[in-house]
């Protein structure tokens, strides 16, 4: 997954949560779940402990989807031509099928959106992915290279802020999560280090229009064009399932 263009692959990713969006299909959305996962344990380099760490607040935002579907719906859905029938007993509630399976659709449908995020995130390079933006979605540098000194300022940033907080502590001053002296003293930082990212920009001759050479340059394979039309053929067919 890797060697996936990463513009092919976002844009893959993302024209299949817009027909996504619009489909009410439970197997469309198990499919993509399983996909998913497939994909990051088997064919890519991703860690099991970061695919857990982010799956498991996404299975928790599903849950409580499922019961707020399963709680506030309508007790007669339509599959098709057809209304879902029958009743279900949860403990000492009886919920009707259509409220059940309103709720697996709606949890269904979080974890595969999660999924598709999931799916990018772990198996795409942030540098490589700013450079496929350059060469296959045509972003002209000075945005580009703003995004890659935002993405490389980032572990700064949340160094600069657990510093913070460590100087307030040993000063004695009790700081909370949500208090905002540390961050107002992170951000002021973040201005001066953008401010000398600039400069250095300009002292090494960076110019909005000039011709430039690239070190790597992506190109698209017969592989990426796989990846994109199956994705894309295999939600269309499943979303008439």
């Amino acid at each position: 997954m890797e060697k996936i263009n990463p513009f092919i692959k976002a844009i893959t990713i993302l024209i299949c949560g817009l027909m996504m969006s619009f489909s009410y299909s439970i197997v469309l959305n198990g499919v993509v779940i399983a996909t998913c996962i497939i994909f990051i344990l088997f064919f890519s380099k991703a860690k099991i402990s970061s695919l857990v760490k982010i799956m498991v607040p996404a299975f928790l935002a599903a849950l409580s989807i499922f019961f707020t579907g399963l709680w506030f719906s309508n007790p007669t859905l339509e599959v098709g031509n057809e209304v879902v029938k029958g009743y279900v007993n949860f403990g000492n509630e009886v919920y009707s099928m259509a409220s059940v399976y309103n709720g697996i659709q709606l949890s269904t449908r979080i974890l595969a959106f999660a999924s598709l995020g999931v799916l990018f995130a772990l198996t795409t390079d942030n540098q490589e992915f700013v450079e496929s933006l350059i060469h296959q979605g045509k972003l002209p540098p000075k945005y580009a290279y703003g995004v890659l000194a935002a993405l490389h300022l980032l572990p700064k940033v949340r160094e600069e802020y657990a510093m913070t907080r460590l100087a307030y502590k040993v000063r004695g001053i009790k700081v909370n999560p949500l208090s905002p002296k540390p961050l107002f003293t992170m951000l002021v930082n973040s201005l001066h280090w953008s401010e000398n990212v600039a400069i250095a920009m300009e002292s090494k001759g960076f110019q909005e229009d000039g011709k430039r050479t690239y070190y790597n340059i992506t190109k698209v394979k017969w592989f990426d064009l796989c990846f994109f039309f199956l994705m894309i053929i295999g939600v269309i067919i499943l979303n008439f399932i």
